[in-house]
């Protein structure tokens, strides 16, 4: 058994058949399925972390353009009364007084009362709706 024992070693030996492993050609290595998802998936976030800067530009421009319009709002607000102040101060019976005296036209102030010549009048009164219904073209007057 001596040279047969040699013989054996020289033969080619198949491989197991549960360790059999599928070959796939060169061409096959990267298949374009997964290298295509790959790409899709990167283009995907990045197009993502686009839209979330400028999302978030758009959102710090719209703040500034707020925070301007509250300011702008105040100082119409501040400048509101600034004139109301100045307008009441101007309208005052003491004020409009001077103002007259300064101007020298001569005016006299006139007396209001029983013995003037000015007589306050009382306020009219409330009228009932269908007295005081208003006159329109097809609504005859009765």
């Amino acid at each position: 058994m001596g040279p047969l024992k040699d013989l054996i070693f020289l033969l080619p030996v198949p491989p197991p058949k549960n360790r059999r492993s599928p070959r796939r050609p060169a061409q096959d290595a990267l298949r374009p399925g997964w290298l295509l998802n790959c790409l899709l998936f990167a283009a995907l976030v990045t197009a993502i972390g686009a839209c979330y800067v400028w999302l978030d530009s758009r959102k710090k421009e719209r703040e500034a353009q707020i925070l301007a319009m509250h300011r702008e709002i105040r100082q119409y607000e501040d400048q509101i009364k600034e004139n109301a102040l100045l307008m009441n101060r101007r309208l005052s019976p003491e004020d409009l007084r001077a103002r007259a005296a300064r101007a020298g036209l001569g005016l006299k102030p006139i007396e209001i009362g029983p013995h003037g010549r000015l007589v306050r009048l009382p306020e009219p009164r409330a009228t009932s709706e269908l007295e005081s219904s208003p006159v329109i073209a097809g609504n005859p007057q009765p």
